[in-house]
């Protein structure tokens, strides 16, 4: 196993061990209910109207609604973020050191996460984040990845092209993604979110818990080796 896989490992050890199980539960559930909700809303609502308009804004700002209903705890809290510049809102989900903001996708089709040759893919979700939450890719902004104090990780739940056609009621696939400090370079993780369970039923095996600074040195070293060796390809 390389340093790359490595990390990756460490990466989805550590997300379980900053978010329990039944969080992420709550959030994947809370994001298929809020499609749901949304899909049924764009549907009785527009007769005429592509739903390629108003689509993605309902989805992605029904999802937020619905994050922020999540009840909190000491480790657990949502909060509403306004963009910069103002006009738009988003939820920030604060579990211990981790943090995580989740952005409703459009594809024409489930992402090969698995597969080694989606950078390509990357670079154009990279684009539609940029687009959604400018603000993230400003040096002002909240860092996403490795920042000082927490981890910044994404919830990136997909729906298929914006036709009326098209099912659009549920997510065709959720990845979670832990992007570089510059999100335009690459990304620490990228997978399927259905792949971090198994890590979740080593969580009792005894496994060592993993210190965030220790981790997010490792990441920052990551970044430096990419950027010396001429970025990502």
């Amino acid at each position: 196993m390389n340093q790359a896989e490595l990390n990756k490992e460490e990466l989805c050890r550590f997300i379980c061990q900053e978010l329990p199980s039944h969080r992420l539960q709550q959030m994947l559930e809370s994001i298929e209910a809020a499609f749901q909700k949304s899909d049924s809303h764009l549907k009785e609502t527009y007769k005429h109207v592509p739903l390629a308009g108003p689509g993605p804004q309902s989805h992605h700002f029904t999802v937020q609604e619905a994050l922020l209903s999540l009840p909190k705890d000491e480790n657990f809290e949502v909060s509403n973020q306004v963009t910069k510049p103002a006009g738009g809102h988003y939820a920030l989900v604060r579990a211990s050191s981790m943090q995580i903001t989740t952005s409703v996708i459009t594809m024409g089709r489930t992402p090969p996460i698995r597969d080694a040759r989606f950078r390509r893919l990357l670079g154009l979700i990279n684009k539609r984040l940029e687009k959604q939450h400018p603000d993230l890719f400003k040096a002002s902004a909240s860092p996403l990845g490795p920042s000082q104090e927490a981890l910044h990780a994404l919830l990136l739940p997909h729906t298929t092209k914006w036709t009326d056609s098209n099912d659009h009621s549920s997510p065709i696939g959720v990845a979670i993604a832990v992007p570089y400090s510059d999100p335009r370079a690459g990304f620490h993780l990228f997978i399927d979110v259905g792949q971090l369970w198994q890590y979740y039923s080593e969580a009792g095996d005894e496994v060592e818990d993993i210190a965030y600074p220790t981790l997010r040195d490792r990441m920052r070293r990551a970044e430096n080796r990419d950027q010396s060796e001429g970025g990502n390809e």
